[in-house]
């Protein structure tokens, strides 16, 4: 199940900086793939969330959630200033994509290590 959580999250963060790069070149982000980014990514988050609290205990995988969480917070936020039709200040953009990465990272040490 992390496995797919894992596969989940590359592909999610993948159409993340194919949006990423569309904002910084001030091109339209297209809302489908913004909402397909933020629905794989939640299943994501899910699956982690699942393994989380019944599986044994792996703190990499905490963590790494913990980071996911927080990233989808801030996922949120650039969600409403889609629908506000405003340009998200880039500041959280690269709040978002640091916190997504760092949780990968975690969470790739996790499924190495176990």
């Amino acid at each position: 199940m992390v496995e797919v959580a894992l596969l989940s999250f590359i592909v999610a963060m993948t159409g993340g900086g194919v949006l990423a790069i569309r904002g910084v070149r001030r091109q339209r982000v297209s809302l489908p793939m913004g909402l397909a980014h933020g629905a794989l990514a939640l299943t994501a988050v899910g699956l982690l969330a699942a393994r989380v609290f019944n599986g044994p205990r792996v703190m990499l995988f905490n963590d790494a959630l913990l980071l996911f969480a927080l990233a989808a917070v801030g996922g949120l936020l650039l969600f409403v200033f889609r629908l506000d039709k405003e340009a998200p200040p880039m500041v959280v953009v690269v709040l978002h994509a640091l916190v997504a990465s760092a949780g990968l990272i975690l969470l790739v040490a996790g499924v190495v290590r176990h």
